[in-house]
């Protein structure tokens, strides 16, 4: 064990303040996490084996995180959940991970440590998992449905996107990380489990009983709405480009497609690799995108080969507030590059992208936050989002609060959903695509719909 520069029982003592610790933290952050750690937690070898994770952590990030950032504060936040705890009881996986993800909550919201149980989780989701079905998000200590995928029990139950899950069968979830928040929803398909839910609008809380099933996200559906391919791309954590290739040889070989439409809604991002062969596929030449990060080997940019699938036929890319992530990055390329026409509502924000580092057998790992990707135009969708050439005003009660973006060179076409002519009410992000393509030309699309007061030329 390390030898400390003062006593344990000193440093004990003084991690019960935080200004102490803070102070310590500046002079040793890896030292003062062990040190209020040992002191917490009853000992053993779970306690021998997380205390040396500290040090394992703090380099990992110190070596891989995108941007500087400040040991003492990571540290602090360790020390400030540390401190309070009774000497000697706690138990040290769940101690060091409530702790650990305190620090990692300083860098960004991406980066978290994950116990070797959320690791093996987070491995084998592509091949299917037992729970209910939804895609979530957790911000501010809530837990808050985007969406539930379709055919799920989540989605037979009724609940809803802007949901918020307070509870779990019998746990309340406030300030439980999202990974521990997923993992307590999922369970051996044909199991039981409650949803308490607050709902927007509606008083109190209700609860839903649900049925667990195995749940397999479908990567890609596709149809044919007239001349029009239409491609729905759920996420890029699977083989998304052989799949989209194998779609427009099936589709093509009944006849040749006029237009394509790349749906791109609700797809919250995955496999760096996939998102930029995706883009690359319909892209003939151009930058895709550009990786900075503080490391040298973080620091890296791709460019399209020759090879295009549909070349020279006109296109567009549906997003909307949850298209995130290599989502993002596949919009933007297509987008900068000229290639597509984006529509829908500003995307997430996330630009970000994040590594997982195994820490050995037992041990779990280590989420961190290595690169900010850069579009062709330079800029980044972090925090900011990938502002739509045709902008699809959301119905009332959904439209998007954000302030608006900073997108210089896009031109910004303002429609009411709902308005388009094209399979009015089944889809209306999807009717305008259609209305668009048909038209072939932003101009004469705004133009076509002149006579509807919700439809706005707002660019030249």
């Amino acid at each position: 064990m390390r030898s400390l520069s003062c006593p344990i029982r000193t440093v004990a003592a003084a991690c019960l303040l935080l200004a102490g610790c803070a102070a310590q933290a500046a002079d040793d952050p890896v030292a003062s996490m062990q040190a209020a750690y040992t002191r917490a937690v009853a000992p053993g070898p779970q306690s021998d084996l997380h205390r040396e994770l500290f040090a394992g952590v703090f380099q990992r990030v110190q070596r891989a995180y995108a941007r500087d950032f400040d040991p003492s504060a990571f540290s602090a936040a360790a020390l400030k959940v540390l401190a309070p705890l009774p000497a000697g009881t706690g138990q040290p996986a769940e101690v060091f991970g409530k702790a650990m993800n305190a620090a990692m909550g300083t860098l960004d919201p991406y980066s978290r440590y994950l116990d070797a149980r959320s690791h093996a989780g987070a491995r084998n989701a592509n091949a299917g998992f037992g729970g209910v079905g939804l895609e979530l998000e957790g911000s501010d200590g809530t837990v808050r449905v985007v969406a539930p995928m379709p055919g799920t029990p989540a989605e037979r139950a009724g609940v809803l996107a802007g949901d918020l899950i307070v509870q779990v069968d019998r746990e309340r979830l406030a300030g439980l990380p999202l990974p521990d928040a997923m993992a307590r929803m999922r369970g051996q398909p044909g199991t039981p489990v409650s949803l308490t839910i607050r709902r927007p609008g509606v008083a109190g809380e209700f609860t839903v009983a649900l049925t667990r099933d195995t749940i397999r996200r479908q990567l890609l559906r596709w149809s044919m709405e007239g001349d029009v391919l239409v491609l729905r791309l759920s996420s890029f954590t699977g083989p998304a480009t052989a799949a989209i290739r194998q779609a427009v040889a099936d589709a093509t070989a009944a006849g040749a497609p006029r237009a394509v439409v790349l749906d791109l809604r609700g797809n919250p991002g995955g496999l760096l690799t996939e998102a930029v062969q995706t883009a690359d596929a319909f892209l003939g030449q151009g930058e895709i995108v550009t990786l900075r990060g503080r490391a040298a080997t973080r620091q890296r940019a791709w460019t399209a080969d020759a090879a295009e699938l549909l070349a020279g036929l006109p296109m567009v890319v549906l997003v909307d507030q949850r298209s995130a992530s290599a989502a993002e990055l596949v919009a933007a390329a297509l987008q900068d590059n000229g290639r597509a026409r984006v529509m829908g509502q500003r995307s997430f924000g996330k630009g970000t992208v994040q590594s997982i580092f195994a820490l050995g057998d037992e041990k779990g790992a280590v989420k961190v936050t290595t690169s900010v990707y850069h579009g062709p135009s330079g800029r980044t969708v972090q925090g900011a989002g990938v502002m739509p050439d045709i902008e699809l005003l959301a119905p009332i009660g959904a439209i998007d609060t954000r302030a608006p973006a900073d997108m210089p060179g896009v031109q910004a076409v303002r429609v009411q959903q709902g308005r388009c002519a094209v399979f009015k009410g089944a889809d209306p992000a999807l009717s305008c695509a259609l209305d668009y393509l048909r038209v072939g030309d932003v101009r004469a699309f705004a133009a076509s719909l002149a006579a509807e007061p919700a439809a706005m030329m707002q660019a030249p």
